[in-house]
Formats: structure tokens, sequence, C-alpha cells
């Protein structure tokens, strides 16, 4: 049997070698190409599912600017319907910060003789807007377990939301309400939460504001519900509207 020579084992090891090398470039390429790929696929997720979130707290109100006049949606006195009143609020030309502003505002405290159509506690988590228009509202989820209950307390908890979003940030079409980073069904039972809502106005009752001079809100936060809201309030007898 012959045996190879040197020079043959030399040319054979060197072939090994280039072919390793060969594969090992083609490696390379994939992976970049494959990280590359990532990225962008990534990058389009995030826009389509709205870009970026505002969590509650975080950052402050950075961006906003000079105030400007936003409607709100309290429940009246008597609870049987909302009321529109309007406050001041920072204003940003950014949609999504400008939602979570009037997010976090009808989250506070309501004007004197109003109700707050949330419950204690209830904290504005994150907001997501999409490229449709639609906003996804995340809250804490007081608002759930702390709720009232009853078929037109929930209506009034989900448009008093809904309906100050879209009324004050043009560019928001409809709204969906999370609970602690997950879709529901309901908040109570009884209104459908598993789409986006546009705003509905058929449970905002005419009430004019307080006169002149009364505090038209609280003190300071400590200071107990007005046990007088709903008394001497015109529409204070008018009957419920219709709940769907």
């Amino acid at each position: 049997m012959e045996s190879s020579s040197p020079e043959g084992q030399r040319t054979a090891h060197g072939g090994f070698r280039r072919s390793y090398r060969i594969a090992g470039s083609v490696l390379l390429a994939l992976t970049i190409c494959a990280a590359t790929l990532t990225l962008v696929l990534v990058e389009r997720w995030e826009s389509a599912a709205g870009g970026s979130s505002e969590l509650d707290g975080a950052g402050g109100l950075g961006g906003a600017g000079s105030p400007f006049t936003a409607t709100m949606y309290y429940v009246a006195g008597n609870g049987l319907g909302l009321v529109r009143r309007e406050i001041d609020v920072p204003y940003s030309a950014d949609p999504l910060l400008r939602a979570r502003i009037i997010v976090e505002r009808q989250l506070e405290r309501p004007p004197r003789r109003l109700l707050s159509a949330f419950p204690t506690g209830t904290r504005l988590r994150a907001v997501y807007l999409a490229d449709d228009g639609n906003l996804f509202v995340d809250l804490s989820g007081e608002v759930t377990t702390e709720h009232s209950g009853g078929s037109l307390d929930e209506l009034l908890t989900v448009y008093a939301l809904v309906n100050a979003v879209t009324t004050n940030v043009h560019e928001v079409a409809a709204v969906q309400i999370l609970v602690d980073g997950r879709e529901v069904d309901t908040l109570a039972g009884h209104i459908d939460l598993r789409q986006p809502l546009t705003p509905n106005l058929t449970w905002v009752m005419d009430l004019p504001p307080p006169p002149d001079g009364e505090p038209a809100a609280a003190d300071d936060g400590n200071q107990p519900p007005d046990e007088s809201a709903g008394e001497d309030e015109p529409g204070a007898s008018a009957p419920a509207p219709a709940v769907p």
C-alpha cells in the first residue's frame, strides 16, 4: 500500500482549513442578517403597537407646556348621569402625553357637588396609542375590585374616561380600558370592554357650574365628601337614562 506524501497531506489539511474558514464566514454572515432582521421586526412591532408608553408617575409631565381648557366628565350629585366641567390642564403637542394628562386629571378629586366616576385608589398605570387612533388605557386593579357595581355606575365609569380622552385628544378615535396590564371583559359585569369604545354623550346631563364665589373644588384631598351633593341642583330629580 502506498502512503501519501507529506506534500499531499499538507494540501489536504490546507483544504480543510479553507473549508472551515468559509463555513465560519457564512455562519457569521447569517448571524448578522438574523440580528438585523430581528431589530427591524421589533421596530415595526413597536410602531404598530403605538411606539411608546407613559407610565404613571414616570418622568412627571415633561414636554407639557402652557395650559389649555379641557372638558372633564364627572358624575352628577344624584348619580344619574355625567356632567361636563372645564378645567385648565398643561398642553402638549404629543397626543400620547396629552392623553396621559387628561386621564390623570380625570382620576383626580372631582369638583364640589359632583362625584368621581372612579373607585377610590384607581391609578393610571400606562397609556398606549396605536397608529389607527385607538388608545389603550391601563388602570390599576382598584377600578374593578373597589367598584360599586351596577350597570349605570359601570357605564358612567367607562364613558367618563372614553368621553374625556376623545373630547380633548382629537387624534384618539376610540379607547379600550385595560386592568393591571390585561384585557378584561367588563369592569363589573355589564359593559363590554373587549374592544375599543367610541365616545357616547347619551348619559351627559346639562347642569350649570356652581354660582360665582362658591368653591368649585375641595380645598384639599383630606376634606370629606360634600354631603350636600345633589341638593338644590337643577336636574336632581331627572329620571335615570336608559342603560343598554
